[in-house]
């Protein structure tokens, strides 16, 4: 599944989250990261994100390989969905 959505955050932060959010939230782990992207990898599903900056916000790119369910996915979109408000 694959998601995108647009804040304010900076990328580097939108990352940070990332991270803080899965180690609390999941037993997913780090399985690739640079400075635009970061991937967990884990029983439940693997799930990558990628950043970039236009036009004043950050466009969070988010690409799972389940399907919604009890799974990465949901999770993902969990993610996502803290971001919208900032």
């Amino acid at each position: 599944m694959r998601y995108t959505t647009i804040t304010h955050i900076p990328p580097e932060d939108v990352l940070v989250r990332a991270k803080a959010f899965f180690q609390k939230h999941s037993h997913l782990e780090v399985a690739e990261e640079t400075d635009t992207t970061l991937t967990f990898k884990g029983e439940i599903g693997l799930a990558s994100f990628a950043v970039d900056r236009d036009g004043g916000h950050t466009n969070v790119h988010a690409e799972t390989d389940r399907v919604v369910g009890l799974d990465v996915t949901d999770l993902a979109k969990r993610f996502l969905y803290t971001l919208r408000n900032e």
